[in-house]
């Protein structure tokens, strides 16, 4: 197995595994969690989420389209949880993303979700923009804010809202 190059590991509160799985699988969940300055999300097909996203890193403004592909391979070890692997494709400026999330109860009521970013390999014209270092630290920060923006949602809201 590769080395991952992003690891977060976050638990949950107020958040039921199964509900988190669901919601996962709906735009509104990433339109929600996302720390962009603006980004449109649809399913395309029942695993391919289509986003075009809108923000800026550096202080350059960026503009970005293509698909997330979730592919859910359900309960694969005993107590590593449910397993969702990540693949970014149609991206003109990521030309390969590759990880996985895993999803795990706590309790029924507490759940635990990592995110792991095992490939990261942007196209030339954006790498050149703001080097692969720089990309690798956006990329980890924007994940941390995501989950954050989960953590917030799910301690005062519910993922039955989405």
């Amino acid at each position: 197995m590769s080395t991952n190059i992003i690891s977060k590991v976050v638990e949950l509160d107020n958040c039921n595994k199964d509900m988190l799985i669901k919601a996962i699988f709906k735009p509104e969940f990433w339109v929600m969690i996302n720390p962009a300055k603006s980004m449109q999300a649809e399913f395309t097909s029942p695993n391919v989420l289509y986003t075009k996203i809108i923000d800026e890193i550096i202080n350059i403004k960026i503009e970005m389209e293509g698909e997330l592909v979730l592919q859910d391979n359900g309960e694969q070890e005993e107590g590593k949880g449910r397993l969702i692997e990540l693949n970014v494709r149609n991206n003109k400026d990521v030309r390969e993303l590759e990880g996985r999330m895993r999803i795990k109860a706590i309790s029924n009521n507490k759940s635990k979700i990592g995110v792991f970013i095992n490939s990261f390999k942007l196209g030339s014209d954006f790498l050149g923009l703001i080097g692969r270092k720089a990309a690798e630290l956006a990329l980890r920060t924007k994940i941390t804010d995501m989950l954050r923006n989960l953590e917030k949602w799910v301690k005062s809201k519910s993922l039955e809202d989405l």
